[in-house]
C-alpha cells in the first residue's frame, strides 16, 4: 500500500525560517499580553500602592489553613493605616468572594509604628506592609478542583493629604491530597508571621485612670530594665494619640504614661487590648483595668519629684488646699455668683452686725458640708474601685447637661429675665427675715456645685496627695479647701470694716450683675462642647432643646393660671428631652459601613442584606428616626439574626455621589432608606418616617 503525505501550502508557508523571523515578535507579545492579564488578576496598581494579593500554597489538602497574603508596596512618604488608625484615617479593609467550603478569618495584622503629621498621630506602616488573612478549607472539600478567590480591597494612603483607593483581586488555589506551599508566597507569608506581635503569658498587667492621667503598667522576665516601650490600643478612644507615652521604671517591669482618650474619660471597666512594642520586640496582649503590678514604677511619674509622705507633707496639703480655696473664687465659673454674695453684703452693711456674722456662718456651713460630702462621695467611689479625682462628676453626662443648664439659669437670673421673689440670697437679692438664713446656706451649697468644673493653682498636690491617703486625712484636705473658698466672705461677715474697701451701692451694681451674665453663658457653651465628646450630637441637641423649654417656662409663668400651667408642662417635657437625649445608643450598637456603590455591591455578593440610611447631622429626622428605630436592642439582633450590613451615606457635607444616588431615586434630601436584597436588581425604599416594626419587616430573610 502506498503512503501519501497531507500536503499544505499553508503549512510550508509557516514553516519557512523568514515566516518564522517575522512571527516571532507577535508571538512573544500575545505571550506577555496573556501573562500581563494573568498577573492583573492578583495585583492593582495606583499611584501610591502596587498591591499584591496571593495564597501561600498551591494546592491545599481538603480541612487544612492556609494564608492569603495581601502585600503592599507603598510610596515613599506615603503610609498606610492600622487597624486603629490613630487620630485620622481609615484601616484596610477586604471584602471577599469565596468559594464553597472555604471560610476567611479577621486580618491578622502587622505591627504598626508611629507616623507623626502636624499634631497628629496615626499608626500605620510606611514603605511596605504585609496582611494575613487565615483562609480553612472543609474537610468535605473533593480533591482535584480549581477553588477560585475574589477580594475587593480598600485602603486610605495618605502623605500630606489622603487618598482612598481600591483595588479588585483574584486567584486560585488546586485541591489535593497534601498541602503544597507556594515557593514564592510561602516564603512572604512565613516572614510575615514571624514578623507578627506574639502573645505573652508571663506578663501581668494594671491600667489605672487618675483625672487626666492614665497609666498602664506591665510586669514580667526582664522588663525592669527596658529601654524604650510603647502601647497601640486597638480601641480608638482608650488614649489620646498624640500625647506621648512617658516611661517610668521598676525592679519587676515599667509603667507607660499618658492621657486618656474620650472612651477611657467614662472609665475603666474592660481590657484594653493592643500591642505593645519593648526594646523591638511586640507583643499581644489586654491591660486589666485596677491597680498596677508591684515594682512597675507606677508611683512617681518621669519627671515628677517623688511623692511627700508623713506630717510635714500632710501640713504641706492642707496649707495648699486651703490657699487653692481662695484662688478658687476668682475662677470663671465661680466668680459671677460669689461676685452677687458679695454687693448683697455691700448693701447690708449697715444692719446689725449680728444678722450679717450669721449669714457668713450659715454661708461658711453650707460650704464646709458640700465639700466634705464631695469627699466623702469620692472615697466611697474609690472604695468601690474607681479611679477618679477631682471633677470625677465631670465624666458623668447627666451630670454634666445639668450643670449646663444651671448655668444657663444663672445667666438668665443676672440678667433679670427671672427672679425668686426677692428671696434667693445668692444672687444678691434683697435679704428678708423669712429667706436670708436658708438663702445663705445654698448660697454656700450652689458655689461648690458652680466650682465643680474648675481647678486653681495649688489645689493640684493637695487633691493628688489624698490619692494614697486614708479617709480621714482625704477629709481635712477637703475640708481645709472649703475654709478656703469660703474664708473671704466669712471674714465680710465678720469685719463689717472690710466691706469699705469695696464700692458703694449704686446703679452700677445692675450693669455688674448683668455682666456677670456672660461668663455664665460661656461656662454653659463649653459644658456643652464637652457633653459632645460624651453624648454625641443626640445629647448636645438635648441640652439645647432644653435650655429653650426652660427659656418658654420663664415666659410662661410670668402669664395668669393657663401661662403657668404651660411653664409646668414645659419643664416635664424638658425633663423628657434630657432623659431621652442622653439615655443614647447603647455602645454595641449597629456599627456602619461607609456607603459607595462598589460597598453594597460586594456586600450583595457576599449574601448579605444592606440596609442604606441616608443620613446627615442637621436633618432632624434622621437623628429622630435613628433614635426611635434603628437603636434598640430588638433592631441590633434582628441585624444580626438576618445577617444584615448597615450602610451609612453621610451627606452632612456635600457629597455628588450621594447627590446623584438620591436623584436616581426620586429625592432630593435626606433621609432616604434602601434596602437591599441579594437576587433582587431593585432595592425597597423605606419610608421617611421609620418605626421599629418597618425596620424589623424590611430586613427579614424572605
Amino acid at each position: 500500500m502506498l503512503m501519501f503525505k497531507r500536503y499544505s501550502p499553508l503549512s510550508n508557508f509557516f514553516r519557512s525560517a523568514p515566516m518564522r523571523i517575522f512571527l516571532a515578535p507577535f508571538m512573544a507579545l500575545a505571550l506577555f499580553v496573556l501573562g500581563s492579564a494573568n498577573a492583573a488578576a492578583s495585583t492593582a496598581k495606583t499611584d501610591n500602592v502596587s498591591a499584591q494579593l496571593e495564597a501561600n500554597v498551591t494546592t491545599i489538602a481538603p480541612g487544612d489553613s492556609f494564608y492569603a497574603v495581601l502585600k503592599m508596596d507603598i510610596r515613599k512618604h506615603w503610609h498606610t493605616y492600622w487597624i486603629n488608625p490613630g487620630d485620622a484615617g481609615e484601616p484596610t479593609r477586604i471584602n471577599w468572594t469565596l468559594p464553597e467550603g472555604i471560610t476567611a478569618g479577621d486580618i491578622l495584622w502587622p505591627t504598626p509604628s508611629t507616623i507623626a503629621l502636624g499634631p497628629l498621630i496615626n499608626y500605620g506602616y510606611e514603605d511596605e506592609a504585609v496582611y494575613l488573612v487565615p483562609l480553612t478549607a472543609s474537610a468535605a472539600l473533593a480533591r482535584g478542583q480549581t477553588l477560585n478567590f475574589s477580594a475587593h480591597a480598600t485602603w486610605l494612603v495618605c502623605e500630606d493629604i489622603c487618598i482612598p483607593e481600591d483595588g479588585q483581586f483574584s486567584f486560585s488555589v488546586q485541591t489535593g491530597t497534601q498541602t503544597t506551599p507556594d515557593p514564592v508566597w510561602g516564603k512572604v507569608a512565613q516572614s510575615a508571621l514571624s514578623a507578627l506581635a506574639k502573645p505573652d503569658d508571663s506578663i501581668t498587667t494594671g491600667a489605672v485612670l487618675k483625672g487626666e492621667t492614665l497609666t498602664y503598667s506591665f510586669a514580667g522576665p526582664g522588663l525592669g530594665k527596658a529601654k524604650s516601650a510603647y502601647f497601640f490600643p486597638i480601641d480608638t478612644g482608650a488614649v489620646r494619640h498624640a500625647e506621648p507615652q512617658l516611661l517610668s521604671r521598676g525592679s519587676e517591669g515599667f509603667t507607660l504614661w499618658t492621657k486618656p482618650g474620650f472612651r477611657a474619660k467614662r472609665g475603666l471597666n474592660d481590657p484594653i487590648a493592643g500591642i505593645l512594642t519593648v526594646d523591638g520586640r511586640a507583643i499581644t496582649l489586654a491591660v486589666q483595668p485596677g491597680t498596677a503590678p508591684t515594682g512597675t514604677g507606677a508611683d512617681t511619674m518621669p519627671g515628677a519629684k517623688p511623692a511627700a509622705t508623713g506630717m510635714g507633707a500632710l501640713i504641706q496639703a492642707l496649707l495648699f488646699a486651703f490657699i487653692g480655696g481662695v484662688i478658687l473664687n476668682l475662677m470663671p465659673c465661680v466668680f459671677p455668683v460669689l461676685s452677687m454674695k458679695a454687693m448683697g453684703f455691700v448693701k447690708r452693711a449697715h444692719d446689725e452686725a449680728a444678722e450679717i456674722r450669721r449669714h457668713g456662718v450659715l454661708f461658711l456651713i453650707g460650704v464646709m458640708v458640700s465639700f466634705l460630702a464631695l469627699g466623702g462621695l469620692l472615697i466611697a467611689l474609690k472604695a468601690s474601685g474607681q479611679q477618679i479625682g477631682w471633677g470625677f462628676q465631670l465624666q458623668y453626662p447627666p451630670f454634666v447637661a445639668a450643670l449646663a443648664l444651671l448655668f444657663f439659669v444663672l445667666g438668665l437670673m443676672l440678667l433679670g429675665f427671672m427672679h425668686f421673689g426677692g428671696r434667693f440670697m445668692g444672687l444678691g437679692s434683697e435679704l428678708t427675715q423669712s429667706g436670708g438664713n436658708s438663702g445663705a446656706f445654698f448660697t454656700g451649697v450652689l458655689a461648690v456645685v458652680v466650682a465643680s468644673p474648675c481647678t486653681a493653682p495649688a489645689m493640684g498636690f493637695a487633691l493628688g496627695f489624698t490619692l494614697t491617703q486614708g479617709t480621714g486625712i482625704t477629709l481635712a484636705v477637703f475640708a481645709a479647701l472649703g475654709l478656703g473658698f469660703a474664708a473671704p466672705f466669712f471674714a465680710l461677715s465678720f469685719f463689717p470694716a472690710l466691706l469699705r474697701l469695696l464700692p458703694k451701692p449704686g446703679d452700677w451694681m445692675v450693669r455688674f450683675s448683668q455682666l456677670m451674665a456672660f461668663p455664665m453663658f460661656a461656662a454653659s457653651v463649653w459644658l456643652v462642647w464637652v457633653l459632645d465628646g460624651q453624648a454625641g450630637a443626640i445629647g448636645v441637641a438635648a441640652v439645647l432643646a432644653a435650655m429653650t423649654l426652660i427659656a418658654f417656662a420663664i415666659w410662661a409663668a410670668k402669664g395668669e393660671r393657663a401661662g403657668k400651667i404651660s411653664a409646668i408642662i414645659a419643664t416635664l417635657a424638658m425633663i423628657w428631652v434630657l432623659w431621652s437625649g442622653l439615655n443614647g445608643r447603647d455602645a454595641d450598637g449597629l456599627e456602619p459601613q461607609v456607603w459607595s456603590p462598589s460597598t453594597v455591591q460586594t456586600l450583595l455578593a457576599e449574601d448579605h442584606i444592606v440596609f442604606v440610611d441616608f443620613t446627615a447631622d442637621w436633618c432632624v429626622t434622621c437623628q429622630v428616626n435613628e433614635r426611635l428605630a434603628l437603636s434598640s436592642k430588638k433592631v441590633q439582633r434582628a441585624f444580626k439574626k438576618a445577617d444584615a450590613v448597615y450602610v451609612v451615606g453621610d451627606w452632612t457635607n456635600r457629597n455628588d455621589d450621594i447627590a446623584r444616588e438620591l436623584a436616581r431615586h426620586g429625592r432630593a434630601g435626606v433621609p432616604l432608606y434602601l434596602v437591599y436584597k441579594p437576587g433582587k436588581k431593585e432595592p425597597q425604599v423605606l419610608p421617611q418616617l421609620l418605626t421599629e416594626g418597618i425596620v424589623l419587616n424590611a430586613i427579614k430573610r424572605e
